[in-house]
């Protein structure tokens, strides 16, 4: 008897113990809590899913957690229990069952947790990966160079140096004014900081030129200088006095030889040959400053390694601005202007001049002063016009420069020492071969016919030029 009693009390627990597992086992809902202890079943408030924000960047992943909270005031982890899903799964995607989060493109996504009646949700931020800073490229100086390479002058004549820089992206630019320039020997030649080059006494020197580490130099051999003795002075035959005949004779009538004008003996090859700057209009060994907006206008070849408003052109002329491709262009500018003071005068001035109202003929005019243009000056004749001064070259505005007779512009040029100064609204023509300063075209002056050549600067201002 108590044998059975037994029994059914182990039969009677089994079946409360079964019942409580098949409770328990119910899934996702809430139904049967506890049934061992006979409570009701908690009901399910909310679902949470952490971290509530996240950022990743695109490819990166981000575990998110979901968490049920009941009305008891308890709680459980239900991550692997909930249905995951993404809001914008072009941003980023979800596992369905895991919560795991992977970002795709840069964005932000809701990322949602159903976990029976209730949902969670989180925002996942996919950022774009940040580009690598490629550092700036920085050019050095690798080289200098000197041209010319050895030159000659004579005691008291100069030499013009261009230096040329080289860098490390393979340019090269013309940095004559720019380095430190300095002679081997002083008492045989002295250098200026614009590279010119004077000899003072018979012998060879070195000329440097230095910047920064970087150096080059140039020989210099100085000549004495040729003095060319003047004629020797012949005196005048005198006729041996004849005494008069008697008785007195009626002498014939003798009629005096015609006066014949001396004549010039000009040079035979005419004008001075320009090399390789035939095709420029404007050249300048340093600079080129143009008004920006302007009306300048080339129809030629410019050149020049700064030019900080480039001119507009006519077709089929280039504007060069290296300093390899103008070496050359330099050198024969300083040998055009060795060419015309070597030419001998014909006209010889110890003053200067103001060329408005003459009329001249074919010849080379020197002048120890300033060269003025005022009004209009008329060329006349076939043959080269060489105008040299030892000062400046000065055109007033509204001046005219005519060719008549067969002068041609060609033939015509201007060879200042000092700066050239074109006035406001003046017609000008010929070359202009300055060494050594600046030329200054006055605002709207033209050059129709001629070229502005200088060893330093051009400044040009709503100006047109032909060569």
């Amino acid at each position: 008897m108590n044998i059975q009693k037994y029994k059914n009390t182990l039969v009677c627990a089994a079946g409360l113990l079964a019942a409580a597992v098949l409770s328990a086992c119910g899934g996702g809902s809430d139904r049967g809590r506890d049934p061992i202890l006979g409570l009701p079943a908690a009901q399910l408030v909310s679902v949470s899913v952490t971290p509530a924000t996240a950022t990743v960047l695109v490819g990166g992943s981000q575990q998110f957690i979901a968490t049920a909270s009941y009305a008891d005031g308890t709680s459980r982890n239900v991550t692997d229990l909930s249905t995951w899903a993404s809001a914008s799964p072009a941003i980023a995607r979800v596992t369905p069952a895991a919560g795991l989060a992977t970002g795709l493109t840069a964005g932000s996504a809701a990322i949602t947790a159903a976990f029976g009646a209730k949902t969670g949700a989180a925002t996942l931020v996919v950022s774009a990966p940040v580009p690598p800073v490629t550092p700036p490229v920085v050019v050095e100086l690798t080289g200098l160079s000197v041209t010319p390479a050895s030159a000659s002058v004579q005691v008291g004549a100069s030499q013009q140096y261009i230096a040329i820089a080289s860098y490390s992206d393979s340019s090269t630019a013309v940095v004559t004014n720019n380095v430190k320039w300095a002679s081997g020997s002083s008492a045989i030649a002295t250098i200026a900081q614009s590279g010119s080059a004077t000899g003072v006494a018979v012998g060879n020197t070195v000329i440097t030129a230095t910047s920064f580490d970087k150096s080059a130099s140039a020989t210099l051999a100085v000549t004495p200088a040729v003095i060319i003795d003047p004629p020797p002075v012949v005196p005048p035959v005198v006729p041996p006095v004849v005494p008069p005949v008697v008785p007195p004779v009626v002498p014939p009538v003798v009629n005096p030889p015609p006066t014949t004008p001396p004549v010039i003996d000009f040079p035979a090859d005419g004008g001075i040959g320009l090399g390789s700057m035939s095709d420029f209009a404007v050249l300048a060994v340093t600079t080129i400053t143009n008004n920006a907006g302007g009306t300048t206008f080339v129809n030629g070849n410019v050149g020049a390694p700064v030019q900080n408003v480039q001119p507009q052109q006519g077709t089929g002329f280039i504007n060069v601005k290296s300093g390899f491709d103008l070496s050359r262009p330099f050198e024969d500018l300083q040998v055009a202007v060795i060419n015309a003071n070597n030419r001998p005068c014909n006209v010889l001035s110890d003053a200067g001049i103001d060329l408005g109202g003459l009329v001249l003929r074919p010849g080379v005019y020197c002048y120890s002063g300033a060269i003025n243009l005022t009004g209009k000056l008329t060329l006349s004749g076939n043959g080269p016009f060489i105008f040299r001064s030892t000062s400046s070259l000065n055109t007033a505005a509204n001046s005219t420069i005519e060719l008549t007779g067969g002068a041609r512009h060609d033939n015509l040029f201007w060879v200042p020492v000092g700066e050239t100064n074109l006035g406001a609204n003046s017609a000008f023509q010929g070359t202009v071969l300055s060494r050594g300063e600046d030329i200054k075209v006055g605002d709207g002056a033209t050059v129709l016919n001629g070229r502005l050549l200088s060893g330093k600067a051009v400044v040009l201002l709503n100006n047109k030029i032909t060569r």
